[in-house]
């Protein structure tokens, strides 16, 4: 949930400053695009996944959720989901993870799409980042050991971290 939270303010923060964006449907897209994990992830003592996940993932997951969901918005309102903000919102969702080798099955097409792509991946390497550098138990060292899943150490100093260092 902080990741979605988090890419739906950057979302926010950057669809400005590309006007030819429909930065509404972005933030949509934003909130969708991890729903499927509600089913996929499973809570119990530890973090795990559940044989709905472990089969079908949360992308399509994701899909059959916003599929029920526009079923009931439309028996409750009696109107027509629009077709082409459905199809949108599907695209998005199954082409967040930007390329065939990390398990989209679509490629981005639209704007939104490859904003979305980028965006959940700044938001989530940094997540990273951070964790594995405030994880790390080694105070005494400006680099984390190496990160065999990054292919590299990190960085763990900033540029105040030298400022205050100065006499």
């Amino acid at each position: 949930m902080e990741h979605v939270v988090s890419l739906m303010e950057l979302t926010a923060a950057v669809a400005p400053l590309y006007p030819e964006l429909d930065a509404d449907l972005l933030l949509m897209g934003a909130f969708l695009h991890d729903v499927g994990k509600i089913h996929e992830l499973t809570y119990d003592r530890e973090l795990g996944y559940s044989d709905e996940g472990q089969l079908i993932g949360h992308l399509v997951i994701a899909v059959e959720l916003l599929d029920q969901k526009i079923r009931e918005s439309q028996s409750l309102c009696n109107e027509p989901f629009p077709e082409q903000l459905r199809l949108l919102l599907k695209h998005m969702i199954l082409s967040h993870h930007g390329e065939y080798e990390f398990g989209s099955p679509k490629l981005p097409m639209t704007r939104e799409a490859v904003a979305l792509h980028f965006l959940d991946n700044l938001d989530a390497k940094l997540q990273l980042f951070n964790l594995l550098i405030q994880s790390d138990a080694n105070t005494e060292s400006n680099w984390t050991p190496y990160q065999p899943n990054l292919g590299r150490k990190l960085y763990k100093a900033t540029a105040s971290d030298s400022a205050a260092e100065e006499p």
